[in-house]
């Protein structure tokens, strides 16, 4: 009896140890509020003060294939008053020409569902891939439905196009527009004509000097960043 009671203790502890790592791992991966602080912390002047609290400092370094000092620091590719663009951390340990960037806006917002989305922040980012992708129909910039982001900071991912990518446009999802300044918008009534409460954006060089906006149910599991776009080196 005594040996089946110290037998049910170490059972009862070691399921305890398991649930508490397992509920520290999912603490841990479940923080969708790790861009905001970075925002805040480190790129906003007005709030990130001296950079004490930065939890990733800027610095000048763009070398990213030391995986440990990228991902400990922070890249700034471009800044203006409004927004910013960094290097992904998805680019930490890869070969050098991967390219993934995220553009974002110094001010708090959620993201694509989000009433105050700007619409200059399109044109930021598309300003910023010219710089880092020299062909203009390799450039992709993508935004993943509230359901399929890991943040709840609003970012572009500015990225590659897959080379099929094109072709597995759903049909009926494309609208080409003649310039980015009213993106959201047109996404925006996209979704609501087609019933989609929640969705993805994806924006790609179109015929001409225009672009062709994807909008992505996000009801199904489709991000545009995985579905249409090199987002990861490996």
């Amino acid at each position: 009896m005594k040996h089946r009671a110290q037998l049910g203790k170490a059972l009862l502890l070691s399921m305890s140890i398991l649930f508490a790592i397992a509920f520290g791992h999912c603490a841990s991966a479940a923080n969708r509020d790790a861009l905001r602080v970075l925002v805040e912390s480190c790129l906003d002047p007005v709030t990130a003060g001296d950079g004490s609290k930065c939890p990733a400092p800027v610095t000048g370094e763009s070398d990213s294939t030391n995986e440990a000092r990228c991902k400990a620091t922070t890249d700034v590719w471009a800044k203006s008053t409004e927004f910013v663009a960094i290097r992904d951390r998805k680019m930490c340990g890869c070969p050098r020409g991967f390219e993934h960037g995220l553009a974002m806006p110094l001010a708090l917002i959620s993201g694509v569902e989000s009433d105050n989305t700007p619409e200059g922040l399109w044109e930021f980012a598309w300003d910023v891939a010219r710089k880092r992708i020299s062909v203009p129909n390799l450039i992709a910039l993508a935004v993943n439905s509230r359901l399929q982001r890991s943040q709840d900071q609003l970012h572009i991912h500015i990225v590659q196009l897959l080379k099929e990518a094109r072709g597995n446009f759903p049909q009926g999802s494309t609208v080409t527009v003649d310039n980015l300044e009213h993106v959201w918008a047109v996404a925006k009534t996209f979704a609501q004509e087609k019933s989609l409460p929640d969705y993805g954006v994806l924006v790609v060089h179109g015929p001409g000097d225009k672009f062709t906006v994807v909008v992505a149910d996000g009801a199904w599991a489709h991000s545009p960043e995985k579905d249409y776009t090199y987002y990861q080196c490996q």
